[in-house]
């Protein structure tokens, strides 16, 4: 649409290792989901980027 663009595979899987590594998104995401969301998300986006 107008205002999001195309996530590339490469694009998506470094957002995925941010919301773990980045100790202000994991804590972000955690508080809107719950305790283990920032890892589970990431996970998935990993395995979905993985092709698999």
């Amino acid at each position: 649409t107008e205002h999001f663009y195309t996530c590339a595979p490469q694009i998506l899987s470094g957002l995925g290792l941010m919301y773990t590594e980045d100790p202000r998104f994991r804590q972000n995401i955690d508080k809107a989901g719950g305790e283990g969301t920032a890892e589970f998300v990431s996970k998935a986006i990993a395995h979905y980027c993985s092709g698999k």
